[in-house]
């Protein structure tokens, strides 16, 4: 009995808290923007949409992109005794959901317009910081590292040294479960002697486990990813308010309601005091602000389905809604299902127009995509009539050897960044700013100059360029493959090395010769 009146005056305390910030909370989805406000500590959920071999590349709310680097993906890892090549391929997935904390908020100069590079962590230890046995209960969803793969099941990590985790084989799913690999599993039992907690998973449970209303939670337990049943506890401009396990507030914004294609009357779905389910999108604990998704791919767990890809064009969107200075809603014509198209006002047309003189819901537009909000199930596209023209869209379009209008936007010690189009930027390495060799960037190069260049090559989403007269001039034909490299070929190349018995030569896309 003492026990649990400590709790209920916790909890208590806990609701005053929450209280004195429902005023705040009102008007959060109108002033809050998830660039600004992303600060380390604060939880999120995303997706991971990039694996590489030293960093994985999520996909967060709001349109925003973290990076994972290799000892921030795993405790196992963390003190790289156990990094082994191609580890991330083998424990994650592109399309995983995860839950993330964010490490560092790094402003990016280079960019013309301000940007954040957002470090990310993995680690259990870090997303389960002070987590004790005794706040562990039964019924609770908990993420889960495999440690090792035992006869009988899995030894499980909760980032924390005081207890373990067991999974039995039996409880698995039939899914094939690696060690390193994260799990989302439910508390069945927990043995306090043995300081063990005893799990289930299975990937259809999880779709459909609520959280149970558990005695005095803290704000702390809360995890991205973690399913609620919620009511409706007052409608925003932008979306609406959430009540949830008993003392909790969070709000839900426009582009995460239960129906992907809301229309200007969406409010009129959220009545007060309806009973809806929702997970967990992100947890603020410095301003003790909570994200909720009522989605209905997410709320299953399941990452939404992508029907379009950047660059294509479709004639026939309709326009959904109209949100008077912030842009359009559109529904894409994709297949095998339609896809939700959001425009900012910005890339609406050329010139300045006025959104609700223009369009009227119903209206067809012809629409490029620029990209897409992975976690949303979003596209972002534009209408503006430039964007149908030119040659280069997306970094698809960029051939080795092709030439390129580019505009120099920063200058570094070590080269130039150059943009070649909205959303794709190369370098041009200090070695081929000049025919000549030079110790510090040419004077040619100031920011915002135009200048022509010849891309050398595209490796992934990494683009170098040069601007060596000779390379940019050349009315040769471009090598860039070695099948290309025939007997009698005569092309321009650049001297890399020069030894006693001859020079090394390279050509375009890392292609190299050796001249005795």
């Amino acid at each position: 009995m003492k026990e649990e009146a400590n709790a209920r005056a916790e909890a208590e305390a806990e609701f005053e808290k929450d209280q004195r910030l429902k005023s705040r909370l009102k008007n959060t989805l109108k002033k809050r923007k998830m660039k600004k406000n992303i600060s380390p500590g604060m939880k999120l959920w995303g997706v991971i949409i990039e694996l590489n071999p030293k960093d994985v590349v999520i996909s967060l709310p709001g349109g925003l992109r973290g990076f994972v680097h290799a000892e921030d993906a795993s405790d196992m890892y963390a003190d790289g005794q156990d990094m082994v090549p191609g580890l991330l391929p083998k424990c994650f997935d592109v399309g995983q959901l995860v839950a993330c904390v964010v490490l560092q908020c790094e402003d990016d100069r280079r960019e013309e317009r301000e940007r954040k590079r957002i470090l990310l962590s993995l680690r259990l230890s870090v997303l389960y910081k002070g987590l004790s046995l005794e706040a562990v209960q039964d019924g609770m969803v908990l993420t889960a590292q495999v440690k090792s793969v035992e006869d009988h099941g899995y030894i499980l990590h909760f980032g924390v040294p005081s207890f373990r985790g067991f999974l039995p084989r039996i409880n698995n799913g039939g899914v094939q479960i690696c060690r390193g690999q994260l799990l989302q599993c439910v508390v069945k039992s927990i043995d306090t002697v043995r300081a063990v907690v005893y799990t289930d998973f299975c990937p259809d449970l999880m779709s459909s486990y609520v959280c149970k209303d558990l005695k005095g939670i803290s704000i702390d337990l809360l995890v991205p990813g973690m399913m609620v049943d919620a009511q409706v506890h007052s409608q925003l401009e932008n979306g609406i308010m959430l009540s949830f396990l008993t003392y909790f507030t969070g709000t839900v914004d426009v582009f995460h309601l239960q129906n992907p294609f809301p229309t200007e009357n969406w409010k009129n779905d959220y009545t007060l005091h309806k009973k809806v389910n929702a997970r967990i999108l992100f947890v603020d604990p410095s301003t003790r602000a909570v994200g909720l998704t009522m989605n209905p791919y997410l709320v299953q767990y399941k990452t939404p389905p992508m029907h379009v890809e950047t660059g294509e064009i479709y004639d026939n969107s309709h326009v959904l809604r109209i949100d008077g200075k912030y842009g359009l809603l559109l529904n894409i014509p994709s297949s095998p299902e339609h896809t939700p198209a959001y425009v900012h006002q910005s890339d609406v047309a050329d010139e300045e127009v006025n959104l609700l003189k223009k369009f009227k819901v119903g209206d067809l537009a012809r629409l490029r995509v620029l990209g897409i909000r992975n976690l949303e199930g979003l596209a972002i596209g534009t209408l503006k009539i430039s964007a149908f023209g030119g040659d280069i869209f997306t970094h698809s379009d960029i051939k080795p050897g092709m030439l390129v209008k580019a505009k120099v936007i920063a200058v570094e010690p070590f080269g130039a960044l150059v943009q070649l189009a909205s959303s794709i930027k190369a370098l041009c390495p200090l070695r081929h700013m000049s025919e000549f060799a030079r110790v510090k960037p040419s004077k040619k190069f100031q920011i915002g100059a135009e200048l022509l260049f010849r891309v050398l090559g595209c490796k992934s989403k990494r683009i170098t360029v040069t601007h060596k007269r000779n390379l940019v001039k050349s009315k040769l034909e471009v090598l860039a493959s070695y099948a290309d490299a025939v007997e009698g070929l005569v092309t321009h190349g650049w001297i890399t090395k020069v030894e006693k018995h001859g020079c090394y030569v390279k050509f375009y896309n890392g292609v190299t010769g050796f001249a005795p």
